[in-house]
């Protein structure tokens, strides 16, 4: 997918931010600035734990974007 493709994805995720974070600013538009970076998400689990460490990491650098505890995917 392009960026732009991409952007158009996340745009949707956005809807509920507003209601969900409590913060009526956090719409797209109040947030006009947009950029989409090449990522990677690098992911820590073990068989023993239900859930799993996510870890996002701007591809070329390695800066870090962001960190998750999530359930693990079912089998």
């Amino acid at each position: 997918m392009t960026h732009d493709e991409l952007i158009t994805v996340a745009r949707t995720h956005t809807v509920d931010f507003p209601k969900l974070s409590g913060e009526p600013w956090a719409n797209q538009e109040t947030l006009t600035k947009i950029t989409a970076l090449d990522a990677v998400a690098v992911s820590f689990e073990n068989d023993q734990h239900p859930k799993k460490i996510m870890i996002l990491l701007e591809r070329e650098s390695g800066k870090f974007i962001a960190s998750w505890l999530m359930p693990k995917n079912p089998k």
